[in-house]
């Protein structure tokens, strides 16, 4: 038996009124919204996607732990009319994920900045974190990408003037003849070097990233906590420390200065 009519309304009430039933799953949706929307699924799901972001960046790298494929004094293309630095400006696939993650979270930045203010954004260490690292990874880019579109023009210019015939035998302009040269022979301003550095350092920004998780970690949010707040209280033994040290250099400076300049004169004294 289903029970009394109280019981069976709850089972019978969604038969009898088809709104109902198209009311149910607009309910759903709006739950499941509700919980996405919480701070804790947000936390989860940013520190998630900061890891695969994360993953991406050792991956990008992985192709280089059991060393380079060739020196810096040596070119290797694909075919013998092939410009060197066209091969070396290409950008992989891991690179291109990295440059859809980073204009994801430039795109999250530019709405918190929307939101909350640049006054309020800028209170926030890590916000200003956030900001140089992708700006860093932006300029590193921009950078590859210039050497890659000059690369690319002196690549066109082999395939339009110089003959169907080896470009090492082949004369070619001095703009035009830098990009078959090896690593050991570039400039210190190309942009190819440029954009590896910059690369690097925000790179390490990034891993730095890692300790604004640390803090939801019951046994690892203590001691970051702690020892930031050593780190503070060194910084300012270290203030006094200068203090002290310099008020000593300058007593001691005023004490000495008479004998600026003055000379030993070893000519009467003789050794034992």
């Amino acid at each position: 038996p289903l029970g009394t009519d109280e019981e069976q309304l709850p089972v019978i009430e969604p038969v009898l009124h088809p709104s109902l039933c198209l009311e149910l799953p607009q309910f759903i949706v709006e739950r499941i919204g509700q919980i996405l929307r919480s701070p804790f699924m947000k936390f989860v799901a940013h520190a998630v996607s900061f890891t695969i972001f994360l993953g991406l960046l050792v991956l990008n790298a992985s192709d280089r732990f059991e060393g380079v494929k060739n020196l810096p004094n040596e070119t290797i293309t694909d075919h013998p009319r092939q410009v060197f630095r066209v091969k070396t400006t290409q950008f992989s696939w891991t690179e291109m994920l990295i440059m859809k993650w980073v204009l994801g979270m430039i795109w999250s930045e530019c709405k918190e900045i929307w939101t909350d203010g640049p006054r309020e954004y800028i209170m926030h260490l890590w916000n200003v974190l956030d900001f140089g690292m992708l700006s860093i990874f932006v300029a590193s880019y921009t950078a590859r990408f210039m050497a890659f579109v000059k690369a690319t023009k002196a690549q066109q210019y082999v395939d339009l003037h110089v003959p169907d015939e080896d470009i090492s035998t082949a004369s070619l302009p001095e703009e035009v003849a830098y990009f078959t040269f090896a690593r050991n022979k570039w400039r210190p301003s190309d942009p190819q070097i440029i954009s590896e550095g910059l690369y690097a350092i925000a790179v390490v920004l990034s891993f730095s990233r890692i300790a604004y998780i640390l803090p939801a970690n019951e046994s690892f949010g203590p001691l970051q906590i702690s020892l930031g707040r050593t780190v503070k209280d060194i910084f300012k033994f270290m203030v006094i420390f200068i203090m002290v040290f310099v008020a000593f250099m300058i007593g001691m400076f005023n004490l000495y200065s008479y004998y600026l300049g003055a000379k030993y004169n070893p000519a009467f004294t003789t050794s034992i």
